[in-house]
């Protein structure tokens, strides 16, 4: 009973596989009669791309679901996806193995004890949560690194509209020298613009992608000057000295927030380990004596 179960699963995980494989294959063929390339895979941020077996691992509960269940089941994680850069049969995925196969293996790793049903609830609440927690800690990341990327691009940006080039021509140019995650969103706007969006529509939709405070104040101090008519080096020399001083006043913070964060490891951890160590030996050794 045993191997014919297993041997179920597995058929069907390799018919979905191949399915996947083949439904991929005719679309890339179409885009590439089309002349046309996937623009969606630009904005994901580096080292996103799991392995081709693992990720179908992942997507296969969402896969297998009927498409008339999907929206009913999977709709909320539509807006967990987008700002943090995933997509929703991952998500859907993680939620579903998490949730049934968590509390699973938690039971019988206990053997069916009292604590492996009792914490079983549990493990599967955290499951259902799973799609918020990666959602927010991915998203937590992403805006970590275009804050860390937005000084050098401010400068680029700076240093373009010095040597003549107008707002567009800046943007283009600094789209292409930008880091990671900040790279791809730009040169997404840049090519809406191409395409007959206006500034001022791109620039709310990269907003609306990357959602950064830093950034949606870089892109208004752009439409405000060009619109007013200032001079564009001067809001962009004003931007990069304001934000490099944000950026040294969050790490000053961060650095006197350090000797509180180590208090509790310091407490309850090293100086249990130290007294231990340390007196431990003479007090046995004086029991030794008494007793």
């Amino acid at each position: 009973m045993f191997w014919a179960g297993g041997a179920a699963v597995l058929s069907v995980f390799f018919l979905v596989l191949g399915a996947r494989s083949r439904k991929r294959g005719a679309l890339d063929r179409l885009r590439a009669l089309d002349g046309e390339t996937d623009r969606t895979a630009d904005l994901l941020p580096a080292g996103r791309n799991a392995p081709r077996l693992f990720a179908t691992i992942i997507e296969l509960p969402y896969r297998m679901t009927p498409a008339r269940l999907r929206r009913p089941l999977y709709g909320r994680l539509d807006s967990l996806s987008e700002p943090a850069g995933l997509t929703v049969p991952r998500l859907a995925g993680t939620c579903v193995w998490l949730t049934v196969g968590g509390p699973c293996f938690l039971i019988l790793l206990t053997r069916f004890s009292t604590a492996g049903l009792v914490l079983a609830p549990v493990c599967g609440g955290l499951g259902l949560l799973s799609p918020w927690l990666i959602a927010s800690r991915k998203q937590a990341r992403l805006v970590e690194a275009v804050k860390r990327a937005l000084p050098d691009t401010a400068d680029m940006l700076y240093a373009f509209v010095l040597g003549g080039k107008n707002l567009d021509q800046a943007f283009r140019g600094a789209a292409s020298l930008a880091p990671e995650p900040l790279g791809p969103f730009l040169q997404h706007a840049v090519r809406k613009m191409e395409l007959g969006v206006t500034r001022r529509e791109a620039f709310e939709e990269l907003a609306t992608l990357c959602p950064v405070r830093e950034l949606a104040s870089l892109l208004h101090a752009l439409l405000e000057a060009e619109r007013r008519g200032h001079s564009m080096a001067a809001s962009l020399s004003v931007f990069s000295r304001e934000i490099r001083l944000r950026r040294r006043d969050a790490m000053r913070r961060a650095v006197a927030k350090a000797p509180l964060k180590m208090l509790a490891p310091l407490v309850f951890l090293i100086l249990p380990a130290s007294v231990l160590l340390t007196v431990g030996p003479t007090f046995l050794a004086t029991l030794q004596r008494v007793f």
